[in-house]
């Protein structure tokens, strides 16, 4: 169903804008024998170059398979290439974690919960229908239970848990007794629904080439630990903190952290998990509170317990300079390196 109450309560969360201040570093000036200031930092050898630890090829003429694919390669590439060559000006760091790996198919689903039979076919009839964009219609006469409408709020808030994406493009239209399918284009927050579903599909199609593109032009040779570093700088180089407030209600938003450029904490948060997972690196998406306001970031998991990443907090210019020189905080951090930086977990999904 429309959920137009999204966007009343997302102004509420208008104060959830992060940012950071770094320090600034003053040259080093002493006084000579004469009396003269100088700057005993002058005159500075050009520092020797670091080995380039990772490469991203691409092929002049490469063959795509279809213009989908060509188009998302012409718009996400050129960040591909930044985000990998500021990776390559990170210096070794002495804490890396050994980032563990799961099988998203078997994580336990929000349908594993559901009992009522209704409930159930309400479930598996959107989710067939709506993965292949054909009808679906309901209407409460057709059902001896008083209690339709909470059935089907329990299925589908089920199915916005274990089916991502389906927020992306679908949803659900209530008319009295009556409920039917409602297509929508991706980062239309207003759902206003259309029956061009060829157009829907083709950008829902477009929106997924772009992610695969980010995973298929990883470098090789990457731990997963290097692989949450490159997906976090890929969205940094993407995208940017949505300081005007124009996606807070986006129903999807690693569509607009993607496509659209801009986005607020959660976008952030759901790209870096869609990228995780189609690598198979244990993540999660988590939010709650911080000494700013409500908030959403990553948790992953590693051979040493649970660390979180806030990559919203890193997209900032002079947190990016601090993590170039090696200060990892806003990317890795420990449980209580979390409570240290004032970031307390709410819910985790």
């Amino acid at each position: 169903m429309k959920k137009f109450v999204i966007y009343i309560l997302s102004v509420v969360l208008a104060l959830s804008l992060c940012s950071c201040s770094g320090g600034t570093d003053y040259p080093d000036i002493s006084i000579d024998s004469s009396g003269t200031e100088t700057d005993r930092t002058l005159p500075q050898t050009a520092p020797a170059e670091k080995p380039v630890k990772f490469e991203v090829k691409f092929d002049e003429n490469e063959v795509f398979t279809d213009e989908t694919a060509e188009r998302a390669a012409e718009y996400i590439d050129p960040y591909i290439k930044q985000a990998v060559a500021m990776l390559n000006t990170v210096g070794e760091h002495e804490r890396r974690f050994d980032v563990l790996e799961c099988d998203y198919s078997q994580r336990p689903k929000k349908r594993d919960e559901l009992t009522d039979p209704l409930t159930l076919y309400i479930y598996d009839t959107i989710l067939e229908r709506t993965l292949n964009y054909d009808d679906y219609y309901f209407n409460e006469d057709d059902y001896d239970t008083e209690f339709f409408f909470c059935n089907l709020v329990d299925a589908t808030d089920a199915l916005d848990m274990d089916y991502r994406q389906l927020g992306l493009y679908t949803d659900t239209q209530m008319d009295w007794k009556t409920y039917e399918d409602g297509y929508y284009m991706p980062g239309d927050w207003l759902n206003d629904i259309t029956d061009d579903r060829e157009a829907v599909k083709a950008e829902v199609d477009y929106y997924y080439a772009v992610v695969n593109r980010v995973v298929e032009k990883m470098p090789e040779n990457m731990t997963n630990y290097d692989k949450c570093c490159y997906f976090a700088f890929v969205i940094a180089s993407v995208t940017e903190y949505d300081r005007e407030f124009v996606t807070l209600a986006d129903p999807y938003p690693a569509y607009a952290a993607f496509i659209e450029q801009s986005c607020v904490c959660k976008g952030y948060a759901e790209a870096f998990y869609e990228l995780c997972k189609q690598v198979g690196i244990s993540c999660w998406c988590c939010s709650g509170t911080t000494i700013n306001g409500d908030h959403a970031w990553n948790r992953i998991e590693t051979s040493e317990g649970y660390v979180y990443l806030d990559v919203t907090w890193y997209d900032d210019p002079e947190i990016s300079d601090h993590y170039r020189d090696g200060w990892f905080i806003y990317l890795f951090m420990t449980e209580d390196e979390l409570a240290d930086a004032g970031h307390i977990v709410e819910r985790i999904w």
